[in-house]
């Protein structure tokens, strides 16, 4: 390694362990076996580490707790701050902290960042990280979990939007809605093929022609003028919403409207209980619950973890919308 100073990341590298293991390695935490605890001191030894630093207060045990980050390519998709609302919750009450990077694009100088600040792993939301991306987390040992998003090979939390989208065409059946149509988001993402395809296979199957499609952007103000759109130019009785961020404008509008159109909206946000608005919940505090813990079992793992994909049913929250 030369001249460059050792690093509590190059430690955990080289004995192929998470960086958290090496933390409670020099911190002497019973919860190591003595194998990995053995390999780690060697790589110590061998490489002549001295903890400075951060480091230097943990080998004293005067550290603050492990880090993981996390990143969110739209800090303001209530969806996912649901979600990360109980992860830092949870984490919190284990004594980790969580670090939040805004993710807008492909960006390695942003990797490098997040491996500065020696986070233990990474929570990715809803996108897919590129190869060079990868290989600078994996040159470190930062474990990695996807959510709301299936990486081949990876650990993910994934929701079924296909079922999603059932669920919805089912509740706008049963309502007696003739004529549905859908709202998706702009630009589209990558559940909303999903959401639609199951939305529209149901309807076929029970007897109902193609379904029109409406678009807007996660902002209420302009879903309100869709709904507004489909309220004042339109025969539809009924519309199936992308998210709950769409479906609250579209339904005020409705309402703003007095006309009788169902609407359901997908996600399960709080704020969608008290505006009597039924949707396809994804459970985002379960989701979250899960996350977290999933994330911690990745950072404890000695050895090169197992890529364990969990797939979420969603249900349906029938407020009579």
């Amino acid at each position: 390694m030369g001249n460059k100073k050792i690093t509590i990341a190059d430690i955990a590298r080289e004995a192929n362990v998470g960086i958290g293991t090496v933390s409670r390695v020099l911190n002497n935490s019973l919860h190591v076996s003595e194998e990995t605890r053995k390999k780690v001191l060697e790589v110590v030894k061998k490489r002549q580490y001295t903890p400075s630093g951060a480091a230097s207060r943990l080998a004293r045990q005067e550290v603050g707790p492990p880090t993981v980050g996390l990143l969110l390519p739209d800090i303001g998709n209530h969806y996912f701050f649901e979600i990360f609302e109980t992860i830092y919750g949870t984490l919190r009450n284990l004594g980790i902290d969580l670090i939040i990077f805004n993710y807008e694009r492909h960006n390695p100088a942003l990797i490098r960042k997040i491996l500065d600040a020696q986070v233990s792993a990474l929570l990715i939301f809803a996108f897919k990280l590129d190869r060079t991306e990868v290989d600078l987390l994996n040159s470190r040992n930062v474990r990695s979990l996807y959510i709301d998003y299936h990486e081949k090979g990876e650990s993910c939390i994934v929701v079924d939007n296909v079922y999603g989208g059932e669920l919805a065409a089912r509740y706008l059946v049963e309502k007696g809605v003739k004529n549905p149509c859908y709202v998706q988001g702009k630009p589209a993402e990558s559940p909303n093929e999903k959401r639609l395809r199951g939305f529209t296979n149901y309807l076929y199957l029970h007897g109902y022609k193609k379904v029109p499609i409406y678009e807007s952007t996660l902002n209420e103000k302009e879903a309100y003028q869709v709904g507004l759109e489909i309220a004042n130019n339109s025969n539809h009785d009924g519309v199936f919403c992308y998210c709950d961020d769409i479906a609250v404008g579209v339904i005020q509008a409705i309402r703003d409207s007095n006309k009788e159109i169902r609407v359901v909206g997908f996600d399960g946000l709080r704020a969608t209980r008290y505006l009597k608005l039924s949707t396809v919940s994804q459970q985002p505090s379960t989701i979250g619950e899960r996350a977290a813990k999933m994330v911690v079992e990745l950072m404890e793992h000695e050895g090169e973890p197992v890529a364990k994909v969990e797939e979420f049913k969603p249900i349906l929250l029938d407020r009579n919308s």
